[in-house]
């Protein structure tokens, strides 16, 4: 099965570089995942600071399954998100 690109929403933080941006989303286990990802793949990004906003990054889902998701985030982790976190491009 192809994966299939998709938005997750998360919390965005400004990172220490100014091309990054660091995401923070609860898996499907309860544990909170933190990774970092290039500007580019999240929105909005104009607004960032040291305290969380809500906003999105670009993953890829890797397969859906009851209430859940598997996807691969930008950094190339792969994590399983609670599915109502996901949402097409645009949306």
């Amino acid at each position: 099965m192809a994966t299939q690109h998709r938005n997750m929403i998360c919390d965005l933080y400004q990172s220490a570089f100014s091309g990054e941006v660091v995401f923070a989303v609860n898996t499907i286990s309860g544990e909170r995942y933190e990774g970092v990802a290039p500007k580019h793949y999240a929105e909005p990004v104009d607004a960032l600071s040291s305290d969380p906003i809500q906003g999105w990054i670009k993953v890829w889902v890797i397969s859906n399954g009851g209430k859940s998701s598997l996807i691969r985030i930008p950094d190339g982790e792969t994590i399983n998100v609670p599915l109502d976190l996901i949402a097409l491009p645009g949306k």
